[in-house]
């Protein structure tokens, strides 16, 4: 009996060491297919990755290269416009031959409130006006020089000018024998107009606003010469 049993106990130790490693195996085996599986997710996902990427970079690559053919023509477009702007000013130029450019002198620096007589140290003001633009224009007989005076919409009325016309007026014509008595230009070239209040260039509604709309303009102008049409 005592032999049987032994012989059992043998078996019974068999069978669980077998059932032990045929278990082992089994996790063993189960662990490698869950690896394999797991390898073969992750190698489909950046398959799919790589494939969603490449399918987002190609609409990206085709859009800057949009971008950039559509700034090259801008750019193209824009130097034309440019091109053609500058050769449509170069003959009007050509065609009317005109220039002009614009002095503004402060009323204050050459005359008193109320008066047409010019200040002490404004002839030698004007003088230095009048080589400017000699040096800079280098005046011809095309050339015209026109001076304009101009006050603020304070009415004027004493015995010496009963309007702001007659003051401006008399501003113009001081600063045009001042250029012709110091021999700056030939009487021919320039003109005296008075405006009065009424070429403001900016509203009378405030001292400073005043202050500006009262001043002597000298405009130099390159004469139309009717032989070039």
């Amino acid at each position: 009996m005592a032999y049987i049993k032994n012989l059992k106990k043998r078996k019974d130790k068999s069978i669980k060491a077998d059932a032990e490693k045929y278990q082992a195996e089994y996790v063993d085996l189960k662990q490698a297919q869950i690896k394999d599986e797991l390898e073969t997710l992750v190698k489909g996902s950046e398959k799919k990755l790589d494939e969603n990427l490449l399918d987002t970079m190609i609409p990206f690559a085709d859009l800057m290269t949009l971008l950039l053919v559509f700034f090259v023509f801008f750019f193209i477009v824009s130097s034309q416009y440019k091109l053609l702007q500058q050769e449509e000013l170069k003959a009007t130029e050509s065609s009317l031959d005109l220039n002009e450019k614009t002095i503004t002198i402060p009323s204050e620096i050459l005359f008193e409130s109320g008066k047409a007589d010019l200040k002490e140290g404004a002839e030698k003001a004007l003088d230095l006006i009048a080589k400017s633009i000699q040096d800079s224009f280098q005046l011809d007989l095309g050339w015209e020089i026109r001076i304009e005076g101009h006050t603020d919409d304070v009415p004027i009325n004493n015995s010496e000018f009963p309007s702001n016309w007659e003051l401006s007026t008399a501003r113009a014509i001081s600063v045009v024998r001042i250029f012709i008595e110091n021999d700056h230009f030939l009487p021919s070239q320039l003109q005296a107009m008075g405006f009065g209040e009424y070429k403001p260039i900016v509203k009378n509604d405030s001292v400073e606003n005043r202050k500006m709309n009262r001043r002597v303009d000298i405009k130099i102008n390159k004469k139309y010469d009717e032989t070039r049409r």
